[in-house]
């Protein structure tokens, strides 16, 4: 398999060395950090594909490092917490976390977890090169390669969940897509009635497109999902 590097951020030893333990054993090379101002130094000396990374650390939160790694880094971010309050899950999916693990949990779920979101961008990867470099659409410039978005020629950040979420919206244009199929296939998983964490990551989503602009792009289907509307 191809060496990916990981990043697992926790102030719990114990936990650490378990997460660890789990990825090493499938072939996944893994640095830790047991605060944020060393999760940031790691970050600022080494590449990472994925990032672990737990909500209560030692220095500041989670969800602040979420907020400060996503102005530079896109890979993927995983929460890993023993907060199970749903309201917290959601904000710490819309401060730019790609996924939310509860603790405990077991070495199945986690690594699930891993292969899914780095396949997900793996897949992406491989299907930006079969489809033209750049899509435009009235203002909007989609940069399929780069993972850039221009409105009005004035770049926009988009974190991996929303990119994906945008590209699959634009790959099938004025077409209700429903919560369940934006999620299956932008998390690679069965979304089991999980229509909170779509709304959340759309809802932003929309948010960035339409700011400062009289375009509207995505349609809210009441009970259905979204349409992304071309015409």
């Amino acid at each position: 398999m191809t060496n990916y590097n990981i990043l697992v951020v926790d102030d719990d030893e114990d936990i650490l060395e378990i997460i660890c333990i789990y990825l090493r054993n499938a072939g996944y090379t893994v640095y830790t950090a047991s605060s944020s101002t060393e999760a940031l130094e790691k970050i600022k000396n080494n590449t990472f594909h994925l990032i672990i990374l737990d909500i209560i650390l030692p220095d500041y939160e989670g969800t602040k490092l979420c907020e400060n790694i996503r102005q530079n880094i896109y890979c993927p971010i995983i929460f890993i917490s023993c907060i199970d309050d749903e309201e917290y899950i959601l904000k710490a999916l819309d401060i730019g976390g790609d996924d939310y693990i509860r603790k405990p949990f077991n070495s199945n779920e986690l690594l699930a977890r891993v292969k899914a979101n780095l396949r997900r961008v793996n897949y992406d990867q491989c299907l930006n090169k079969l489809q033209d470099e750049k899509i435009h659409i009235n203002n909007l410039t989609i940069d399929i390669n780069n993972h850039i978005v221009l409105k009005n020629n004035k770049k926009i950040y988009f974190s991996p969940i929303e990119f994906n979420i945008l590209l699959f919206m634009v790959n099938h244009p004025n077409k209700i897509l429903s919560y369940s199929e934006i999620y299956e296939h932008v998390w690679e998983n069965d979304s089991i009635g999980d229509t909170r964490t779509v709304m959340v990551h759309v809802s932003k989503l929309r948010k960035k497109l339409e700011e400062d602009t009289q375009d509207k792009y995505i349609e809210t289907v009441k009970k259905m999902g979204y349409k992304f509307i071309t015409n």
